[in-house]
């Protein structure tokens, strides 16, 4: 399961870049491990009916986005990673996977 970052149905590579400082990539980086650890890789899918902004949060995710066999066009954005994070709701969705981890059955 991704992890989407919200904003308008059309046009949020301009609002992602406008409002929280995201910068355009050529380009995906060759590797997961090129991207900076305060950075956030985010792919925004354009869908034609409406745009999808994903966070790449590993490399399995970002191999995923970058499937050659899809034809749809991307944009590749690199952002704060806390703000990607926060935005997309990355971080909590793992504290709650590790709080119902954790938890044991009621007897």
């Amino acid at each position: 399961m991704g992890f989407q970052l919200p904003g308008p149905t059309k046009g949020k590579v301009d609002h992602l870049i406008a409002t929280y400082g995201a910068e355009r990539l050529l380009h995906p980086p060759a590797a997961f491990h090129d991207i900076p650890e305060s950075k956030a890789l985010i792919c925004v899918v354009d869908t034609v009916t409406y745009e999808t902004a994903s966070f790449c949060f590993s490399a399995a995710e970002m191999a995923l986005l970058n499937d050659s066999s899809d034809f749809r066009p991307r944009t590749w954005l690199m952002m704060d990673r806390t703000t990607a994070e926060e935005l997309s709701k990355y971080r909590t969705a793992h504290a709650e996977r590790r709080k119902e981890a954790g938890a044991k059955p009621h007897k």
